[in-house]
């Protein structure tokens, strides 16, 4: 398979690794251009891959970008999509396609639409954690599983054929029927913890040890649960069951506080500003996910991270 990876930081480069090693024909893309060669480090064995470079279409073509960073990928990708190009996006939050009506709040040009194709489009979630330790060395803290599904919902051969070559590569990976649905309990986890811990700069432990921020990612979250329930992905679980599986975790950074720290933009949009946008579109309030958000935009403004 020719497969292209436009992101190749921590996850990407790891999928892209995994994948070179299978015998697939890898072309990594970074933020400094494609990537000769990788290492990761994975349950203490370390494992070089090499990546390749082609012209034309990828078969399958994974973008693992920051969300800010997707209209401008999207558009320098382009000479990789062709009629029959696999794009798969494994990224955080909701993303434009997530529902019928467009989302400005990650798409207000409409360019990310307009550059990848929903029908050639699979939707993704990532259960793991990578981090970059040298610009061509990556460590994976912990890989549980990806996920795979049909935007539309429902199955399908490529979708099969995609987690088979996950799978070969060495990755689990799930077939949902309902993809929707995972990625919003995805996000239910994240929506919170993320714009708290890079607002107090505090680890998940400490977030989740204070009663009172405990008391509002619950409200926050239950808030979440009901704009799910309303557009067809409800959650089952109560904030404090996912609460309770977070704190097994430990002393964690979230993906924000890292992306603070390190001076990249946030993905404000992504876990805050479209599910406000998609509650508004139901008549939902979200009050404590507004005032999350407040804060979280002020924050991203004043260090100009948006």
């Amino acid at each position: 398979m020719r497969v292209g990876v436009v992101g190749a930081g921590a996850i990407g480069g790891w999928v892209a690794a995994r994948l070179a090693r299978a015998g697939n024909a890898v072309m990594a893309l970074s933020s400094r251009g494609p990537l000769d060669r990788i290492e990761i480090t994975e349950q203490g064995e370390t494992l070089s891959a090499q990546f390749t470079r082609f012209d034309g279409a990828a078969d399958v073509l994974l973008f693992a970008v920051k969300a800010p960073a997707l209209a401008a990928a999207s558009a320098a990708a382009r000479p990789l999509i062709g009629p029959d190009t696999t794009i798969v996006p494994m990224l955080n939050g909701i993303l434009w396609w997530f529902v019928e009506k467009p989302l400005r709040s990650v798409d207000p040009e409409a360019s990310i639409a307009a550059a990848l194709a929903l029908e050639q489009l699979v939707g993704c979630v990532v259960h793991a954690s990578c981090r970059r330790t040298a610009p061509d060395r990556i460590e994976v803290v912990h890989a549980e599983k990806l996920i795979l599904g049909e935007p539309a919902g429902g199955t399908s051969e490529r979708v099969a054929g995609l987690c088979g070559l996950c799978e070969d590569a060495g990755m689990r990976c799930d077939q949902s029927d309902d993809i929707r649905s995972a990625i919003w309990y995805k996000l239910w986890g994240n929506a919170t913890i993320n714009p708290l811990s890079a607002l107090t700069r505090s680890t998940a432990d400490r977030l989740l040890g204070d009663p009172v921020l405990r008391g509002l990612m619950a409200e926050a979250m239950d808030e979440l649960a009901a704009v799910g329930a309303a557009i067809g992905c409800p959650i089952s679980q109560t904030a404090e069951d996912r609460m309770a599986a977070t704190a097994r975790l430990g002393a964690f950074k979230s993906s924000m506080l890292q992306d603070v720290e390190a001076g990249r933009p946030i993905e404000l949009e992504a876990l805050l500003g479209a599910p406000r946008e998609i509650a508004a579109s139901v008549g939902l309030a979200t009050p404590q996910l507004d005032r999350i958000y407040a804060l979280a935009r002020q924050l991203g403004e004043n260090l100009r991270l948006l």
